[in-house]
């Protein structure tokens, strides 16, 4: 991906200059996080990059669960930062998102030590999964939900909602899950969430700080035309 430099100089052809910050974003899901954080790619003022898993198996459910571990999104993050460049001074981040789940933790101690070489690279990670981060989108509470288990974190998001999880519906409420999380975390100055804990609102106010207050509101009110696009490209295809 070939960069454009930030700031208009004699030196740098118009073509060249950017004014944007990029956000690399490596998930381990497959679905929820990059569809949740790919509608802000486009935004005035940001650039997102979803750094996938492999593409795996689907009939083969070890080849799947190995895909996503934090080991595999530690190879495509160091791939990707060997191909692109990511610039603190222009507000360029890095963010790796995992859950806790039942990954190994010295996988997981592995990925944060990479992260923590920069001030701009982040580990943000769910505990047990993705899923307490969207439920706080809903919930300031989730003492009562009875979560102990990625599973039951799946099973308390889908009955939350009439119709199950749509990321249209929760992006709206991205500042009450930023708050709900933060609230909720005992221990800010740690990388490890707690169980029923996340750190992705560290990346959703990243963002929001980003957009502003103005931009964001834009954004919110054009997920309708979003989301009739969406529906009109799945006819398509």
């Amino acid at each position: 991906m070939g960069f454009k430099v930030r700031g208009y100089t004699r030196d740098v052809p118009q073509e060249k200059v950017r004014d944007y910050s990029l956000f690399a974003i490596a998930t381990e899901g497959t679905e929820r996080e990059p569809d949740y954080f790919r509608l802000f790619d486009g935004i005035d003022r940001i650039k997102v990059d979803i750094i996938e898993p492999e593409v795996f198996d689907e009939e083969n459910p070890q080849e799947k669960r190995k895909a996503s571990s934090p080991s595999k999104v530690l190879e495509k993050v160091k791939a990707y930062i060997a191909e692109n460049q990511l610039s603190a001074d222009d507000g360029d981040s890095l963010w790796c998102v995992i859950d806790v789940d039942r990954w190994p933790q010295e996988q997981i101690e592995e990925l944060h030590a990479f992260c923590a070489q920069k001030d701009n690279w982040h580990l943000v990670i769910s505990n047990p999964s993705i899923e307490i981060w969207l439920l706080y989108h809903k919930r300031a509470d989730l003492t009562d939900l009875g979560i102990k288990t990625a599973h039951d974190a799946k099973q308390a998001l889908d009955k939350i909602e009439k119709g199950g999880y749509y990321y249209i519906k929760y992006l709206p409420l991205m500042l009450n899950a930023i708050e709900n999380a933060q609230q909720a975390d005992t221990n800010p100055d740690s990388y490890m969430p707690e169980l029923l804990q996340t750190k992705v609102y560290q990346l959703g106010r990243a963002l929001y700080e980003r957009m502003g207050k103005v931009r964001f509101e834009k954004f919110v009110a054009s997920l309708p035309n979003i989301e009739k696009e969406i529906l009109k490209q799945k006819k398509k295809s």
